[in-house]
């Protein structure tokens, strides 16, 4: 009967295809590991600390800070227009005056409403008078 190993040079193809499958004998540090300057290496005692923070006493206070501003629910279109918008409703007009010519209210430094629709339909009438004139 056959045997059922693969050849050796079909492991070594599909080792290099697939590399998680066929691990080979060496840890995972002595394959990843790349060395860097082997001989600036700095031995440092067992019994002296760099006064270098760890990380836990670094994220402390952050953690604290990122727990606390995460909200519960999603804030609602409504609820979020609402709070944008306090503060900015319409505005009562407090500089009314009256019109001299025909007394009606206005806003101060603006044309009467009254008077202007007075004159454009004074103006459109001398339109009609003038292209009827032409016309004959």
């Amino acid at each position: 009967m056959a045997s059922m190993a693969a050849p050796a040079w079909r492991t070594g193809v599909a080792a290099s295809l697939f590399p998680r499958l066929f691990l080979s004998t060496q840890s995972f540090a002595q394959r990843f590991s790349v060395p860097f300057l082997p001989a600036s290496t700095l031995a440092v005692p067992l019994g002296v600390q760099l006064g270098l923070p760890s990380i836990p006493e670094i994220l402390e206070g952050i953690w604290e800070g990122i727990l606390k501003a995460v909200p519960k629910k999603k804030t609602s279109h409504m609820k979020k227009r609402h709070r944008q918008m306090a503060g900015k409703a319409l505005q009562d007009v407090t500089s009314l005056c009256k019109c001299p010519a025909c007394g009606e209210t206005k806003r101060m430094h603006h044309l009467c409403p009254h008077c202007v629709s007075k004159l454009k339909g004074l103006m459109r009438e001398e339109a009609k008078k003038g292209s009827e004139a032409t016309a004959k």
